[in-house]
């Protein structure tokens, strides 16, 4: 009998391994085809395309950092109720807080994630029917990324951060440099602060 319990138990345990497995392989594999999107988008010089790829690329990364979450959730779980290490008492009880710190990051990822995905296509959907802002703002910063190099202008195709008076917007392409304390006639998506076109502005 006792033979026959453990070798239920060792069936059991393989199957819970498994399925660990399996969401470390699915999380693996969505950062590969993520990250590849993101750097796809370095080389494009189609502004549609470049939304397109920079939407799939983020979702997949976000998709992997919540099926790390499911993986940690899942061990925690299997931990807590089954507890196959027989583990003591005063060491699962820290497992199942833990587990209950993950599920509240994990929904409260869930909805930041939601959100901005929303965003992306609502912003697709404007840049696609033409319903563009137009504003002379004020830029207070620059970010290039650590590829930049003093003196030198980046790849037009490589993204740069901008923050201005109205807040921090997104250029994929810098088709001349741009200065902090100057002021630019900026046409953006409202949706997603995405930057269409910038203009010199001539006083």
């Amino acid at each position: 009998m006792k033979e026959r319990s453990r070798k239920l138990n060792n069936k059991q345990n393989n199957k819970r391994l498994r399925i660990i497995f399996r969401f470390l392989i699915i999380a693996s594999v969505m950062v590969m085809i993520g990250s590849t999107c993101i750097l796809l988008n370095g080389f494009v010089t189609n502004l549609y395309t470049a939304f397109v790829l920079d939407f799939i690329g983020t979702f997949f990364l976000f998709t992997a950092l919540l099926t790390i979450c499911s993986f940690f959730l899942y061990s925690i779980f299997v931990i807590t109720v089954f507890n196959p290490q027989r583990i003591k008492k005063s060491s699962v009880i820290k497992f199942a807080l833990g587990g209950i710190f993950t599920a509240i990051l994990t929904i409260l990822l869930l909805f930041f994630g939601i959100t901005e995905a929303k965003k992306s296509t609502q912003g697709m959907k404007d840049y696609a029917n033409g319903k563009w802002e137009v504003e002379d703002l004020l830029v207070m910063d620059v970010y290039r990324g650590s590829r930049h190099h003093k003196g030198r202008l980046i790849r037009p195709s490589e993204m740069v951060l901008i923050e201005t008076s109205k807040g921090e917007m997104t250029l994929f392409f810098e088709d001349f440099r741009i200065y902090v304390g100057e002021k630019y006639r900026f046409t953006y998506l409202d949706a997603t602060n995405t930057i269409i076109k910038v203009e010199k502005v001539i006083d």
